[in-house]
């Protein structure tokens, strides 16, 4: 039977409102940092407005169940309004509230992730702890800018992508960078605007560790050879170590150099983690460090513990809770990061901890490492939290659970999935491991 030809039909792009500016008054603040009031019986969210505001503002798109608008002017500002402190932030879509006080920023995130909380799983902790901060500019230890060239003489865009969208905005500064980290920005902009064949690349990566500095240069293309000798001219004036990734994560090399690992301390454990520079690690050195030790204050470890650690990454609980406990068993899903926690047992002379992988979306209680069972355990789950693992512990009757969590909903989530298990959450705090951004970090305790 032939099949009847089909057309394409473009989707349908969201009304653009042609409407005068119009004044409303700001409810609250949206998840993404948006203002966010109600206009002709919908939600509508107003970007560069906070909660208390009456502004001047004028409609970007419409749609069936919300409308988006921009901040025009400010009528009536809100004692809580602060000044952005970089240039680009109406432009770049990295820092959605610098235009709020950093205080009121983290009342924010701890009542937005409460919030879900109760709605997600009808829990409430049985303790606030108080948020943990550090620093809130010149925290972050890695960030990775953008290359865009779309024609053979074309100036090339080095940058971070535009506010809701998919567009470059070149990028001079940027305040949460670590300062060191920041200074490279403007010679790499040189480079690449001297550079000969730019359409080679696709991002550059600055990694901070506590002494180095990692250049993280990808390339789609062969790179010319005139710009390779530049840009190792720079690293050699910069004092920055230059890494090459032609492919994906694993033909990352050193380029004039054989120096393959970063290290960062861990102060008060005793402890020098080192790490390639592709892996994962705490973003925020300083609120790193703050949250390891109230990791370890929630988990209250002592020399007859078996603790469990999972998603354990290079070590970063793992070898402080090593430090207190009679043995500690770190699982991931990596073969690099077991062989990192391997390394840094090593490399710190800890001899009570074990890494091994596994895929903890299955069930793992017939595992070798799960033989002995755990009475203690540490959760370090990615953004899709941990609800597999959760219910493969069911049964288990560990004493206490740590639960890091980087997203309110999923953590929210899980702790309904423990609540039914027969735990409470006795304690639960934000951390505020990014400052000026949306981004929520949260810690849990939870007791049999």
């Amino acid at each position: 039977m032939r099949s009847q030809r089909r057309f394409y039909q473009p989707k349908k792009k969201p009304a653009v409102s042609s409407k005068e500016p119009f004044e409303i008054d700001i409810e609250r603040l949206s998840h993404d940092g948006r203002g966010l009031a109600r206009s002709q019986g919908k939600t509508l969210f107003v970007s560069g407005a906070l909660p208390g505001e009456k502004v001047k503002a004028q409609h970007l798109q419409q749609r069936s169940k919300f409308d988006e608008a921009r901040t025009l002017e400010i009528l009536n500002p809100s004692p809580l309004r602060s000044e952005p402190r970089c240039r680009h932030f109406q432009q770049c879509g990295g820092c959605e509230l610098q235009h709020l006080e950093s205080a009121a920023q983290i009342e924010l995130k701890q009542q937005q992730a409460l919030d879900q909380l109760q709605r997600i799983s009808n829990l409430a902790p049985e303790q606030i702890l108080s948020p943990l901060d550090d620093q809130h500019w010149h925290y972050r230890r890695r960030a990775r800018l953008s290359v865009y060239c779309p024609k053979k003489h074309s100036e090339p865009t080095l940058g971070f992508r535009r506010r809701q969208s998919k567009q470059l905005v070149a990028i001079n500064e940027c305040a949460i960078l670590e300062e060191q980290a920041e200074q490279l920005i403007a010679p790499l902009q040189l480079w690449l605007k001297q550079a000969h064949k730019p359409q080679a690349l696709s991002h550059i990566e600055i990694a901070r560790g506590a002494d180095e500095t990692a250049l993280i240069v990808r390339h789609t293309l062969r790179l010319a050879e005139q710009d390779l000798s530049a840009l190792q001219q720079l690293c050699e004036q910069e004092q920055v170590l230059l890494f090459l990734q032609p492919q994906g994560s694993e033909s990352l090399a050193p380029y004039g150099h054989e120096q393959q690992r970063l290290h960062y301390p861990l102060v008060g454990h005793d402890l020098e983690l080192a790490y390639h520079p592709n892996d994962f690690t705490q973003i925020n050195a300083g609120l790193n460090i703050k949250m390891v030790d109230l990791a370890l204050q929630l988990l209250d470890p002592n020399p007859q513990d078996r603790v469990l650690d999972l998603f354990s990454g290079l070590g970063n609980f793992t070898l402080p809770i090593a430090r207190k406990t009679q043995e500690v068993v770190g699982i991931e899903g990596s073969d690099a990061m077991v062989t990192r926690g391997e390394e840094n047992a090593q490399r710190n002379g800890i001899e009570n901890a074990r890494f091994f992988k596994a895929d903890l979306t299955r069930e793992f209680h017939r595992q070798p490492w799960f033989d002995k069972g755990f009475n203690k355990i540490l959760l370090d789950p990615p953004r899709a939290g941990a609800l597999e693992v959760v219910r493969n512990l069911a049964g288990h009757d560990a004493e206490r659970i740590v639960y890091i969590s980087c997203d309110p909903a999923t953590f929210a989530r899980d702790a309904g999935e423990l609540a039914k298990q027969g735990y409470r959450l006795s304690q639960w705090g934000v951390m505020n491991m990014f400052p000026q951004t949306t981004h929520v970090e949260s810690i849990g305790l939870f007791i049999r």
